[in-house]
């Protein structure tokens, strides 16, 4: 008698078309009250002057260093809370710039802080610094080449 198994995948592709630029090397930055894991796909900002990267939050929209601003996607691994406390996390992949780059607007992920306890992200967004820029978070995204589209989400099942 043989033993027959099912599993669902759902490894479904995020990049979804056109050219992606990915940076490897990048460091994100030390979180010292982080209790929650940073999540493959996630928004990302950058601060201008370090070029160090931290999750896009609502909280930072009306912030003036670069972090009112989505800048790229985090394309690595999850990272869990006590790594990202402890130090800087170095050698991460973001996806900062694109040609056409459609990305799965469905699998994207907007962190909710140090302890997942804020407000979430989302597409609509508007930063407020400088006043009058007057754009949501896809349109700021679109203008790097990389463009959120829809999806229909479903499930891959193996037999």
């Amino acid at each position: 008698m043989g033993v027959q198994s099912s599993q669902t995948n759902n490894s479904f592709p995020f990049i979804l078309g056109g050219v992606g630029f990915i940076k490897d090397s990048q460091t994100i930055l030390t979180d010292g009250s982080r209790t929650v894991v940073l999540k493959q796909f996630t928004v990302m900002s950058q601060i201008a002057s370090t070029g160090k990267w931290v999750p896009w939050l609502n909280a930072n929209l009306g912030d003036n260093t670069g972090l009112q601003y989505p800048m790229g996607i985090y394309m690595g691994d999850d990272i869990a809370a006590a790594t990202l406390a402890a130090a800087d996390v170095t050698n991460q992949n973001i996806l900062y710039a694109g040609h056409g780059c459609e990305i799965d607007a469905s699998q994207l992920v907007f962190d909710k802080g140090s302890t997942g306890g804020g407000t979430a992200g989302a597409l609509t967004n508007v930063p407020t610094v400088p006043t009058g820029l007057a754009m949501q978070a896809e349109q700021i995204l679109s203008m790097k080449g990389i463009i959120p589209v829809t999806t229909v989400a479903g499930d891959n099942y193996e037999n």
